[in-house]
């Protein structure tokens, strides 16, 4: 478990685990609104040289696709609207991950009842309006 302070410091972190994004390919955030998951997200895709202002929380788009520095497909799933995924988005997302250029990182993960493929879990617990406790789970 790792506590952060700020926004920044969130996005440090994330950063730093880019390095293991890019051998499994697949993370699942979850954590309560406001927890970090977007700014982790953003640390992510700064990583891989995407410009962070470019990530946003989709509001009716549910799938964006950046691409990478090596010209991989950078995927950010946010399933904040939805209760469930039911069995066409469930099918839309595991296609993704069938093709190895593919990197994937969910928002709002525990919507899934099966979790279509391994990968690494991060949870957020939101602490106070600075404070963030983040469980990553590889």
């Amino acid at each position: 478990m790792t506590t952060t302070q700020n926004e920044e410091e969130t996005r440090r972190l994330a950063y730093k685990m880019g390095k293991s994004l890019e051998k499994e390919k697949i993370m699942y955030l979850t954590g309560d609104l406001g927890s970090g998951k977007t700014a982790f997200t953003k640390g992510l895709a700064e990583y891989f040289e995407i410009d962070h202002f470019t990530i946003k929380s989709p509001t009716y788009t549910y799938i964006r696709k950046h691409k990478t520095k090596n010209g991989d497909n950078f995927y950010h799933i946010d399933l904040y609207r939805i209760e469930e995924v039911d069995e066409l988005l469930f099918q839309e997302i595991n296609e993704l991950f069938e093709n190895e250029k593919n990197i994937v990182v969910i928002e709002w993960a525990d919507r899934f009842i099966i979790k279509p493929h391994d990968g690494i879990d991060v949870r957020f617990k939101y602490i106070d309006e600075n404070t963030r406790e983040i469980t990553i789970n590889e």
